[in-house]
């Protein structure tokens, strides 16, 4: 795949602040709403992986520029004040007991039960990790990067419409109410952002259906109250597991590549 300028700038930059190289490769097996995840190096790893799907070579760009941006953001700091997100047992102990309660998977077997609640809470912890920080990541990069929006929008389009899916009734009766709550939640911070970015205010109108839109807007909320630098990306982070009872679910450990 040839890049742009831009991702191939970025790239550079994030090889030369981290000292490491960053592995760029197409992976078909991405589900959405995953279109490009980066693995930052880590556990003796000695690279950064960023991975996108074949279908979205027309927004590699800019789905490369916004992951390696997510890498030099953690690279702005100190070392003494990089860490990772982790998640805490409680995370899963919550996680299997939403499972085991739901009438759609109360009668699983036990080893489908737990595959289960690790789907529920590995999507709620990619939330966490990808969206407060996106909002502030994307926010730099349509000021700095004109070129990058056409492909920026069709990315937040996309995002748009699966995160829609989720409300259909028939997809809504197979989640338990409490996880499917807290997605709705962060889906409703993400339209209601967006939206108001691109004059797109009925983005809201099915979060607002469900009851999900006051609590996206009190995230947005949490993010507002912070400056968006790198320094505060904890923070912002953090301030969303609070509102969204999750805090208990997080931790954080000294980052080591």
């Amino acid at each position: 795949m040839a890049l742009g300028p831009v991702s191939q700038s970025f790239l550079k930059e994030a090889e030369a602040v981290t000292g490491l190289p960053v592995q760029v490769q197409s992976d078909a097996g991405l589900q959405p709403p995953l279109l490009a995840p980066v693995q930052v190096a880590r556990g003796g790893v000695p690279l950064h992986q960023v991975m996108y799907h074949p279908n979205v070579i027309g927004m590699a760009d800019y789905l490369i520029a916004v992951q390696c941006s997510f890498v030099l953001r953690l690279y702005a700091l100190p070392a003494e004040q990089r860490f990772a997100l982790t998640d805490t047992p409680a995370a899963s102990a919550e996680s299997l007991a939403w499972a085991k309660a739901h009438p759609a998977s109360a009668s699983l077997p036990h080893e489908r039960q737990i595959a289960f609640a690790e789907f529920l809470r590995t999507s709620l912890m990619s939330m966490l990790r990808s969206i407060p920080m996106g909002l502030w990541i994307d926010q730099d990069l349509r000021e700095r990067f004109p070129t990058l929006r056409d492909s920026q929008e069709q990315a937040i389009r996309r995002q748009i419409e699966t995160h829609a899916g989720l409300l259909r009734p028939e997809l809504q009766q197979n989640v338990p109410r409490v996880p499917l709550a807290l997605n709705f939640a962060i889906n409703a911070a993400f339209a209601k952002f967006w939206g108001g970015v691109l004059g797109e205010t009925g983005w809201t109108l099915p979060y607002f259906a469900v009851g999900a839109l006051s609590r996206g807007k009190s995230l947005l909320h949490r993010s507002e109250e912070l400056s968006p630098a790198p320094a505060k990306d904890r923070r912002v982070i953090q301030a969303w597991a609070d509102e969204l009872g999750l805090g208990g679910w997080i931790q954080w450990t000294p980052y080591r590549p």
